[in-house]
């Protein structure tokens, strides 16, 4: 005879369900492996989080490319001193001091110099530009010394340094073939080219001259252009949010979603939003530098050759285009101008840092980036007066903007519901939104 009652055959049913439904999602983890595995690529590489926080993120991930170098992604914000006092010093997210001011005198050639022998192993190499970086207090000298000399090496971008890394790892008499491959003359080189050029302060994607963004993998960067911050990557995610509800909305129309990058710069935002939906938006990205516009229209067909592969006769521009014009100049106001308005939503990462905090940027971003670029003017607001003004023009939608953390309370209050400068404009500011750090960095408005 049975001695079980019916409540125990039920629980021992559900137990059974359950067992069988977390076999079915291991399952599912385990073959998502891959996927995950370049996703932690492209997240390890691009963010920009303090030297505790990048070794518990490598021993979490176990990945390759580290969370950036502070000094590969200086971040305009304002930081506290050791006497807990804050100061408008515009510095990195991991390090609050003035980066110029720890290396003082020892950028010269003669004392920036690392000695790279004819023949030296990979391994040695390695183990010596970080104890050189080191020295010259540069941050985070362990990624920058895998980033640069996988850069000198040819190896691959996407796994490269995470080989680089594992030689680390491994004990200092390590048999690893490419542990104790010799290096070339030219090899070494370019190694020391690399390293006394990141030791005065040169980030570290104007060195190596690419970058990952969002998905973007192998996003081209140079001069003067800014190198992408990861707060922009939020600034993506918010938009791509809303271009998702669009899309969803819309009904059976297959028009395109049109899109505003107003002063895109390597194109990072407009091009991660068109790789996203490459099928739904049309992205028209502004700026007023001509080697801006060459280098997003570039990264344009380098990083969206796939999607345009996918149907015939699509051509690039179809769902990326860069064009030379400023922000005031964006207008069909003007007899000679015919531009295509309509657009869905409008996106802007504009120069915001105020000319008074201009004096106060490290070294990196003063001695390398464009003032053009970062300088808002008095009180950093100068361009974004322009963008809203223009707003109504362009379109009924939203505006969605990265600015100073002083902004969002000034702009909050200028466009805010029932003011009368909100209603002369035609604009309100709906929202504002804090960064990973916990600072208010975004702004979203919309057209009445």
């Amino acid at each position: 005879p049975c001695h079980c009652n019916c409540r125990d055959l039920y629980a021992l049913a559900m137990t059974a369900y359950t067992v069988h439904l977390i076999l079915k999602i291991m399952v599912l983890l385990l073959s998502s492996s891959a996927i995950w595995t370049k996703v932690q690529a492209a997240t390890i590489r691009r963010c920009a989080f303090s030297s505790s926080t990048t070794s518990q993120i490598m021993s979490m991930c176990g990945r390759q490319r580290s969370v950036c170098s502070s000094i590969s992604f200086p971040v305009y914000t304002r930081c506290n001193t050791s006497k807990g006092n804050s100061i408008p010093s515009y510095s990195i997210y991991s390090t609050a001091r003035n980066l110029s001011s720890d290396i003082g005198d020892d950028t010269s050639d003669e004392a920036a110099a690392v000695q790279l022998t004819l023949g030296i192993t990979v391994q040695t190499a390695l183990n010596d530009a970080i104890q050189a970086l080191e020295r010259r207090s540069i941050p985070e000298p362990e990624e920058s010394a895998l980033n640069l000399l996988s850069h000198s090496l040819d190896l691959s971008w996407e796994h490269g340094h995470r080989e680089l890394r594992e030689i680390l790892r491994l004990s200092s008499t390590s048999n690893s073939i490419l542990a104790n491959q010799p290096m070339s003359e030219e090899q070494c080189n370019t190694f020391q080219s690399l390293l006394d050029r990141r030791i005065h302060l040169e980030p570290l994607q104007y060195i190596i001259g690419q970058w990952d963004f969002h998905d973007l993998v192998g996003l081209k960067i140079k001069e003067p252009m800014l190198c992408p911050r990861p707060e922009t990557e939020e600034l993506v995610e918010f938009v791509l949010e809303e271009v998702s509800e669009l899309i969803r909305n819309r009904g059976s129309t297959n028009e395109r979603i049109r899109i505003l990058d107003v002063g895109c710069g390597t194109g990072a935002i407009g091009l991660a939003i068109a790789n996203r939906y490459c099928d739904e938006v049309q992205v028209v990205a502004l700026d007023v530098l001509p080697e801006a516009v060459e280098l997003s229209n570039n990264n344009a067909k380098r990083l969206l050759a796939n999607h345009v592969g996918k149907k015939e006769g699509r051509e690039v521009n179809t769902i990326y285009e860069a064009i030379l014009c400023s922000a005031d100049d964006f207008t069909n106001t003007q007899e000679c101008n015919t531009y295509k308005m309509d657009f869905d939503i409008v996106v802007s990462n504009p120069p915001y840092i105020p000319s008074r905090d201009m004096v106060t940027l490290s070294e990196d971003v003063s001695r390398y980036e464009s003032d053009k670029a970062l300088c808002g003017g008095d009180d950093g607001l100068d361009i974004i007066r322009h963008i809203v003004r223009r707003l109504p023009e362009w379109t009924s939608g939203n505006c969605w903007m990265e600015v100073d953390d002083s902004h969002p309370s000034l702009i909050a209050e200028w466009l805010s519901p029932g003011s009368q400068e909100s209603a002369l404009l035609g604009v309100v500011c709906t929202s504002t939104y804090k960064d990973f750090c916990g600072r208010d960095r975004f702004v979203k408005l919309r057209v009445l």
